[in-house]
This record gives C-alpha cells, structure tokens and sequence, in this order.
C-alpha cells in the first residue's frame, strides 16, 4: 500500500519525516521501510540534523560500525546534540580540543542548551581573565528565573553523567582550579524540604558564587571518573 506522504512534493515530505526523526527514531527507521521514496528522503541531511540521538548510548563501550557511521552522518548533517556529544567526550578526554570547541560552540547557538552550559564551563576551566568573564556571562544569563536555574541544574547533571563515564585527560580541566568569586563570600547550604533538595539560590551572593557552584560539582564528578580509573590502574 502505498504511502500518503509519496503523493506530498519532496520537500513537504523531508519537513514530515524531520518532525517524525525528532521525536522517534524508531518510527523513523519504520517510515524509511514502507517504500524506496520515504528511504530516499529519510536520508536526507535535514532528516538527519532532527533526528533525536535518546536511545543510542553517548558512551559506545564496544564498536558498532553502523553506529558509528549512523552518529558520523548526524555531525555530519550538524546535528545539535551529536556535536554536542562529540565535543564533550573529545574536549574532556583530550582529543582535538579545538575541534571539540567549534562542536560545541555550533550546538549552542542552534540552542543546544547543554552545549551553552557546557561551552560556559569550558571558559571558566580554560583560565585567563577575558575566557573567566565569557563564562560568568554565559552562565549568568542562563539562570534569570527559577525555570532557567532547574535548567541549569539539568544541563549540570548530564554533563555530569557524561564526564564520570569517560577518562578525563585534558591539563586545562586536571590542572586548573579556577575561582570565580573573589570576595570571599559565603553561601548557603542546600537544605531539604518534604524530600525535595531545594537550593537556596536566592541567597547567592553574586553570580560567580554560582559558577563557583557549578564549577565544584564539576571537578567533583571528574575527580571521581580520574580516582576510578587510577585504582583499576
């Protein structure tokens, strides 16, 4: 039977099937099996730089070729959250530094906000005053209600989840102990309510106490992947 899109012009059809790829890969990989048209036009770049990347695994413990080449073609096509990717385990693990930054700067200004989070982080971790103040900007800009710090907090855990699973091998992030805040100030302790972490933002005394804040759970979570592998070691 044949498929209602195979009757839409090209284009229409390629715009259906990146609304399909950005939700389901599944349904997509089902879409491309119905005829030789839908196939063709799943193949497409644009098709590619929807596509959503939640099933596959950002860690591949073993190779899988048709993955890899799968992932490859994302980047390819400039897809947010595979550059995002890329950039992240190739900027902490050491692997073209470089190349990892232009990654991640791409995926933020297409609104990857992980990739904002992570590109602020970097700036502060990469040392010098001019690098220190883009990344109190960044981070600063990202947290100016309530909504947008519960997005940070986001942002800090998948970063976190990312970094604890790889070696981290970068003299920027090992050897720097960058500090934001140079005023000495204090802040408050998180404190629980009804079982809720509940951060008393609020109360933060300037915007480099926050990054200050970010930064410690950060080196936090690369401590522990760097103290795992030495003791495997």
């Amino acid at each position: 039977m044949e498929s209602p899109l195979t009757v839409l012009p090209r284009e229409l059809t390629t715009e259906v099937l990146g609304r399909v790829a950005s939700s389901s890969i599944a349904d997509l990989y089902n879409a491309k099996l119905c005829c030789k048209e839908l196939f063709g036009a799943a193949e497409e770049e644009y098709v590619h730089k929807q596509i959503t990347l939640d099933k596959i695994p950002i860690i591949q413990w073993s190779e899988d070729r048709k993955i890899s080449d799968f992932l490859n073609k994302c980047r390819q096509s400039r897809n947010p959250e595979a550059l995002f990717r890329k950039g992240v385990v190739d900027y902490f693990g050491g692997k073209d530094v470089s190349d990892a930054i232009r990654c991640l700067q791409e995926a933020s200004k297409s609104g990857h906000s992980e990739a904002s989070y992570t590109m602020a982080v970097i700036w502060l971790f990469e040392g010098g005053e001019s690098s220190k103040q883009k990344g109190l900007k960044m981070l600063s800009g990202m947290q100016k209600s309530r909504i947008q710090k519960r997005r940070i907090k986001n942002c800090r855990e998948r970063l976190e989840s990312i970094v604890v699973n790889i070696l981290v091998d970068n003299a920027s992030i090992l050897k720097q102990q960058p500090t934001c805040c140079v005023m000495g100030h204090q802040r408050k302790k998180r404190r629980f309510y009804w079982g809720e972490e509940i951060d008393e933002d609020d109360n933060i005394a300037c915007d480099a106490c926050t990054c200050d804040e970010e930064l410690t759970a950060i080196r936090k979570a690369i401590r522990w992947t760097t103290t795992a592998y030495a003791a495997e070691n």
